[in-house]
């Protein structure tokens, strides 16, 4: 439950702006035997129905900006028990000038025991990000999806993911069981199949209007994840929080009060305040003292470097250069690649227009580098700056004309694999000084091509051939796991120099 929402709250909500705190998770210790509560044994079967909604708040900071709608049950479609999971989630904040809303319906309908394959599953996306459903109808080995938007229908097949019943009440099983659930899950907003694990991590005590219960805490992890969302069970069964990082709570509530949502305005008050404004030049070297950034989150590489540093300070040093060359020639564009080559819902470079355009622009230079620049440009040129015009797919980006960093570096991608270049998205930080606060690190999106050996940071939103060393990468391509890092990081000093 939490994974699915806090993916899309991020997509949604926050792609290009920063976010507050929110107090830490409640310490363990204290609370009643593991061996009290632990029913090893215990199956899917064994779990309290949920066949009433549970209503809940998502709040990023102190702010709540969404809600989300669940309930799970046996139920009887065309003579046969199947089992029927459900979810409905709203998020709305404000960004820039504009109120961005989106809302998420999703049924998923499975085999009814133990084990139960996933058989269909439908979800819809309306608002902010373009209107769009997708079907997906699956046999014991195949699986079919239908998507449908504004330009039409399309389908493709793939493998059965092996998901079954257990993932959707994966963080309950666990804290039923104390021991770790893993299993396939279908990502319904790009078809990608992840490998999940809710692992059983220990039990605290949470209270209020002076009543204080035990409850179990589950971290749930996608394969490479570095970090984990914390999800607090109680013994009834209920989910009564999901904490993402220190910055993001999905909350149990009553209808009425999950409902009610602040007026929050992400961009101007969410951000990582900065001691001072930063230089843009290139070439140029920007050393960062960072608190809050764990390891795995700094990207150690050629363009970055990370090293420990006093009173847990990381620091990070970001190099932006020049590329020296030589080009190399751009290759063959792979639809079925791998993750940074293929065609995905999102990044559907196979459409005729993307294809067109990547073509036009690019005309008969087949250098990787030089393309790259070409197509870079020709995105910064082409499509308005505006916050809070979201579209999914960059065939619709490319359709509408306009947006912000998403759009961009979305648009951007497909052009390059469509031209042969493989290319990825990139989510990390980037200096602005908006006069709204004085100078601070927002959330932002770029890309990185490869041209030979080397992956090179762009920036078609603000039109650097080479994204200067104020971008400060925190994850690569489809992961949305840095999003656990709002409302933690905060820099104490910032200082560039030239390499």
């Amino acid at each position: 439950m939490g994974r699915r929402a806090w993916r899309i709250l991020a997509a949604g909500a926050i792609a290009c702006t920063a976010a507050g705190a929110l107090a830490a998770p409640p310490a363990t210790g204290g609370a009643a035997s593991p061996d009290r509560h632990c029913r090893p044994d215990a199956t899917l079967l064994d779990l309290p129905s949920r066949a009433e909604p549970e209503w809940y708040g998502l709040y990023v900071g102190d702010k709540k900006v969404g809600w989300l709608k669940t309930s799970a049950g046996l139920e009887t479609r065309g003579g046969k028990s199947v089992r029927v999971g459900r979810e409905e989630m709203l998020v709305e904040a404000r960004v820039g000038e504009r109120v961005v809303r989106r809302q998420v319906t999703e049924e998923r309908v499975y085999e009814p025991g133990r084990r139960g394959r996933l058989l269909t599953m439908y979800t819809e996306f309306t608002g902010d990000g373009g209107d769009r459903s997708l079907r997906v109808t699956c046999t014991p080995t195949t699986c079919k999806a239908e998507i449908t938007a504004d330009d039409g229908r399309r389908t493709t097949e793939f493998p059965h993911p092996g998901e079954t019943a257990e993932q959707g009440e994966a963080a309950r099983l666990a804290a039923r069981t104390c021991k770790p659930v893993s299993g396939a899950q279908l990502q319904s907003d790009d078809l990608r199949v992840k490998r999940m694990t809710s692992r059983y991590a220990g039990r605290t005590r949470v209270g209020g209007a002076g009543v204080e219960v035990p409850v179990s805490i589950v971290e749930e992890k996608e394969d490479g994840d570095r970090v984990a969302p914390k999800v607090l069970v109680s013994d009834d069964g209920r989910i009564l929080e999901t904490r993402v990082g220190d910055g993001m709570v999905i909350r149990l509530e009553p209808a009425e009060t999950a409902r009610r949502l602040d007026v929050v305005d992400l961009f101007t008050t969410l951000r990582v305040p900065l001691p001072a404004p930063l230089p843009r030049e290139v070439p140029m070297s920007i050393t960062f003292a960072l608190q809050g950034l764990p390891r795995g989150f700094d990207l150690d590489d050629p363009r970055q470097r990370a090293v420990p540093g006093a009173g847990g300070e990381t620091l990070l040093t970001v190099t932006a250069r020049e590329f020296p060359g030589p080009d190399v020639p751009r290759g063959k564009p792979a639809p079925r690649g791998d993750a940074d080559q293929s065609t995905t819902i999102e990044i559907d470079w196979e459409h005729p227009a993307i294809r067109d355009l990547s073509a036009a622009v690019a005309g008969s230079t087949t250098g990787a580098w030089a393309t790259a620049r070409k197509l870079s440009r020709a995105v910064h040129d082409r499509l308005d700056k505006v916050y809070g015009q979201s579209r999914d797919r960059a065939s619709e980006i490319l359709k509408q004309g306009k947006g912000d960093c998403t759009e961009h570096t979305r648009l951007f991608v497909a052009l390059c694999r469509a031209a042969g270049i493989r290319a990825r998205e990139v989510k990390g930080l980037v200096f602005a000084n908006y006069g709204q606060g004085g100078p601070g690190l927002y959330w932002h999106a770029w890309a990185e091509v490869q041209v030979g050996a080397d992956w090179i940071a762009v920036d078609p939103t603000f039109g650097q051939d080479v994204a200067d060393a104020t971008h400060i990468a925190l994850g690569r391509g489809a992961r949305q796991d840095a999003i656990a890092l709002v409302g933690s990081l905060r820099v104490s000093r910032a200082e560039p120099r030239k390499p």
